[in-house]
């Protein structure tokens, strides 16, 4: 919908600002970000059911409104982002915007960097493990829950792209997960499955031994998000402690040949050799 802003713009010293934003601060503009998003959509959606109506103007106000503060936060996540190294680095990749990029620095770009990526993975809740308990503390993060959606969400639509390095990842583990799904590798997920308020599909999938589409996708959504996260929690362990980080365990104890890659490492001098052990570019 093509907006005419009745609102001023912010100057350009006022947004350079962005780039000084505590993390604290990132994560509200985050936030902010998501909330007039879904307020824009929700303005949009009624003016669109007025169908042949000429709303009033002050629907069209309140809509633009949403979408001007929408644009704004983007623009702060966007000087935000591009005012770090590694912002840079996920900003260079196809898929990720300001937000993803500004909103990630936000809630793992902190003084301590855990050792390993696993830590980052349960904060996002990207743990299939985790289990939240009636009554008990949430074990994940939900904000950062809801970017590292997002993230996944965001590799997927941009997947064909010819640049993207992500999304043929995700092609490749839904094609794996598909597979696997067809030979009955999810039999003892699919007895369970749960669909609320659809019975009747929800005996179909119990009964055919195979998770739906939707699952799968999913799944590998989740996964293509937490080997963007490990990427990035090589570089933010490399940008803040000036040394590599451990190898997955995967690598270094299971013995798992299969390492992917941390693309355009190049705007990290020294890391391909100190993390790879040579100079092969990524």
């Amino acid at each position: 919908m093509k907006r005419a802003s009745p609102f001023p713009r912010p100057d350009r010293e006022k947004l350079l600002l962005a780039a000084n934003l505590t993390t604290n601060e990132v994560r509200l503009v985050v936030a902010n970000y998501y909330a007039e998003q879904e307020a824009r959509k929700r303005a949009d959606m009624q003016i669109r059911h007025l169908g042949d109506k000429d709303p009033s103007p002050v629907l069209h106000l309140a809509a633009d409104a949403h979408a001007e503060w929408e644009a704004l936060q983007q623009q702060v996540l966007l000087r935000y982002a591009e005012a770090h190294p590694v912002g840079r680095w996920m900003l260079a990749q196809t898929g990720i915007g300001p937000v993803i990029a500004g909103g990630l620095l936000g809630y793992l770009a902190t003084e301590t960097i855990p050792p390993t990526a696993g830590h980052w993975w349960s904060f996002a809740g990207l743990n299939p493990e985790q289990k939240w308990a009636k009554g008990q503390k949430r074990p994940y993060n939900a904000g950062l829950k809801q970017i590292a959606f997002h993230l996944g969400e965001c590799v997927k639509r941009t997947s064909n792209h010819p640049a993207s390095v992500y999304g043929p990842l995700y092609r490749e583990q839904k094609e794996t997960l598909t597979a696997r799904n067809e030979a009955g590798g999810f039999a003892a997920k699919a007895a369970t499955f749960v669909l609320p308020g659809n019975p009747t599909r929800q005996k179909e999938i119990r009964e055919s031994g195979k998770v739906p589409a939707f699952y799968l996708d999913r799944m590998a959504c989740r996964w293509v998000a937490k080997i963007f996260i490990s990427h990035l929690h090589a570089l933010l362990y490399w940008h803040t402690h000036g040394a590599p980080p451990p190898k997955p365990y995967a690598i270094t104890v299971l013995g798992h040949a299969h390492e992917i890659r941390i693309p355009r490492t190049d705007l990290f001098p020294g890391f391909e050799t100190a993390y790879y052990g040579d100079r092969k570019a990524a």
